[in-house]
């Protein structure tokens, strides 16, 4: 059997991580639903650890694949990412996340089924990504209150509840949580600030289908930057308001704006930042747009602004 389409490269390279949500569970699952809609596989792999998914990433890209699907939660998809970035090869991608943040940025259905058609159908297009400290980025780079509570989930914790996982242990940090003092410089504006939360986006969605701003998109070519509310849990309760309706590029708590670059400094001390949900980055952080570095496959009529 081969692909439906012809622009899809071959061959073709499925990575799953088996640790994501439901990548042990939808293997299988994940290998009909390809050959259903006539997706040929060169090779198929379930991954069992961030360095074995890398291995097998490394191996499959010298052995000749042109296109690598990976299926598995939003620090997986930016891990693959970031050795996809400025070369020829595609990246499709497989909703067996919590979140499926970046899912949801292309466009694409978070079913399984239709998700793999996509796929068959291969359109390809360029993207942004963003990069941290030399790290490639997919959705967002935080620090504060969410990197708090990146940090205190486990995988137990996020296969049970989902997204609700996050509301569940936010509400036991946040009572706890003191606010940053931050610098954040950039071309545009260079200002310190008190908060409990500070984000920085490449894509259209930040956490699951909540939207980083109303213009977001991967397509943008630049960085949408917001500042959650100042020192106090009124303004942050506020801003978090204001972010969920849509309001916040306007709003005064918020801070928002956009640019291609940054630098996020913690005036106090260092503090742990959370890339795509994963802690592994450190203040200070230097922060840019790559506009277009990879190529996705995404569906026919793909529009990022309306994804």
């Amino acid at each position: 059997m081969i692909s439906n389409s012809p622009d899809l490269p071959r061959p073709i390279t499925l990575l799953i991580n088996a640790k994501s949500r439901r990548g042990r569970a939808q293997y299988q699952a994940a290998l009909a639903a390809l050959r259903e809609a006539g997706v040929a596989l060169g090779a198929a792999h379930m991954s069992h650890s961030p360095q074995e998914t890398e291995r097998l990433l490394k191996q499959e890209i010298a052995a000749g694949a042109k296109t690598v699907i990976v299926g598995g939660g939003d620090g997986t998809l930016s891990m693959c990412a970031g050795h996809l970035v400025q070369t020829p090869l595609a990246m499709a991608v497989l909703p067996l996340g919590t979140g499926n943040t970046f899912v949801r940025s292309l466009g694409l259905s978070v079913d399984l089924g239709e998700a793999a058609r996509t796929i068959a159908d291969g359109h390809v297009e360029a993207v942004d990504v963003g990069r941290v400290n030399g790290r490639v980025f997919l959705n967002s780079v935080s620090i504060g209150l969410s990197a708090k509570i990146a940090a205190a989930l486990d995988g137990d914790i996020k296969k049970r509840l989902g997204l609700l996982a996050w509301p569940v242990v936010g509400t036991k940090v946040l009572w706890t949580h003191r606010p940053l003092v931050l610098k954040i410089s950039a071309a545009e504006k260079t200002f310190h600030v008190r908060t409990h939360q500070l984000v920085v986006v490449s894509g259209r969605y930040v956490a699951g289908p909540i939207a980083s701003s109303p213009a977001a998109s991967v397509q943008s070519g630049r960085l949408d930057v917001f500042v959650m509310g100042g020192a106090g849990y009124r303004s942050l309760a506020r801003a978090t308001w204001e972010w969920i309706r849509g309001r916040h590029t306007y709003s005064p708590d918020s801070r928002y704006f956009t640019t291609q670059a940054l630098c996020v400094e913690a005036v106090r001390r260092p503090v742990a930042a959370s890339v795509d949900g994963e802690i592994n980055e450190r203040t200070p952080l230097d922060l840019e747009i790559l506009p277009g570095a990879l190529r996705v496959v995404v569906p026919r009529g793909f529009d990022a602004e309306q994804a």
